[in-house]
């Protein structure tokens, strides 16, 4: 099925979708830099290693290889094991990007994420002790808005698809979408069947209501939404 992805707004809902996290336990001086961000599925901690430093990916019969526990205190749990970039030789250098697969345990809100990174860091000369970074803070749940053509089957598999994701969504069709509702949600997916099967929605969705919320407008009825508002530059994929 070909699809055309409108986006009026790019960088808004990546800005909000992702949490920062505070780091502890850090020694001062140490051979590296540590950040840590995440959505309701993913914890993302990138380590940034000065020269002929590294940590390990696995067990080579050197330093402990880098772990990451979620606490049970936490509202998410690992939904996976941790990812790993390339190691040649189990040695990760340079800058590094570990992610944990994550799943929500609670509905809503913020959720609280209690984690630590267990690693160990050497170069060619030592290896400094084992170090256990505890990974804290609240994870923002993006609220969606879906503006449909019509209730039924397709929204129904839309909304189960993106709350497995970590989203929590609204649904309405174009016929009922208000200025409130647009206002009060974090994006607003305005979604399209193909050209005979949209319900004579053409109309309602050329008058959904002008909001400062982020859009993204699919499909034909996103077409019709964008040349309405008047939007000179998008950008997308067929």
């Amino acid at each position: 099925m070909l699809r055309t992805v409108l986006l009026l707004c790019a960088c808004a809902p990546a800005a909000a979708a992702q949490t920062s996290l505070t780091v502890d336990g850090v020694p001062e001086g140490a051979p590296f830099t540590v950040s840590a961000s995440a959505t309701p599925n993913v914890l993302v901690i990138d380590l940034a290693f000065e020269p002929e430093w590294h940590a390990y990916a696995e067990d080579v019969g050197g330093g402990q290889p880098v772990e990451v526990h979620v606490s049970d205190d936490s509202a998410l749990d690992a939904a996976g094991a941790l990812v790993l970039p390339e190691a040649p030789g189990g040695k990760l250098e340079g800058e590094v990007r570990l992610r944990l697969p994550l799943e929500p345990l609670e509905d809503g809100g913020a959720l609280a994420l209690d984690a630590t990174l267990h690693v160990q860091v050497c170069d060619a000369l030592e290896c400094l002790a084992p170090m256990a970074l505890r990974i804290t803070g609240e994870v923002e749940v993006l609220d969606v808005l879906l503006v449909s053509p019509m209730a039924g089957e397709r929204a129904d598999r839309v909304v189960g698809w993106l709350k497995a994701r970590g989203f929590e969504v609204a649904p309405t069709t174009y016929a009922d979408v208000t200025q409130e509702r647009c206002d009060a949600a974090d994006v607003v997916l305005a979604d399209s069947y193909l050209f005979r099967a949209n319900g004579g929605a053409t109309a309602d969705a050329r008058r959904l209501p002008r909001t400062e919320t982020p859009i993204v407008a699919v499909g034909f009825l996103g077409t019709q939404l964008v040349e309405a508002h008047g939007v000179a530059m998008t950008s997308g994929y067929i």
